[in-house]
């Protein structure tokens, strides 16, 4: 719980850093994209990017640790499965030499 506040911390730290800087910059700049064009004050422009990339960041990290969630419980089902398959050989192993 500890990592997830602090890593929500440091992103709210980064993203006040970044309007920071940008309220600094009045200029209007004309933005070109594919099939439109805008006029956007910088500041306003890199805020706006800065969270596209943040959020986009966010999303391919909870991809790839769901991904590892999923695999890891995968994994520790195989584990049990192997471990009940080890018991059942052995005391049925010690069951024949008893006899």
């Amino acid at each position: 719980m500890i990592k997830y506040i602090l890593g929500f911390i440091i992103a709210l730290a980064i993203v006040l850093v970044a309007v920071t800087i940008g309220a600094n910059n009045d200029q209007v700049i004309t933005f070109n994209y594919i099939f439109a064009e805008s006029q956007f004050q910088l500041s306003t422009l890199v805020a706006i990017l800065f969270g596209l990339g943040l959020i986009l960041g966010w999303f391919i990290t909870g991809f790839f640790y769901l991904k590892l969630k999923l695999k890891n419980m995968s994994l520790s089902r195989q584990i049990k499965r192997q471990t009940l398959q080890i018991n059942e050989l052995t005391t049925t192993r010690d069951k024949a030499k008893a006899e």
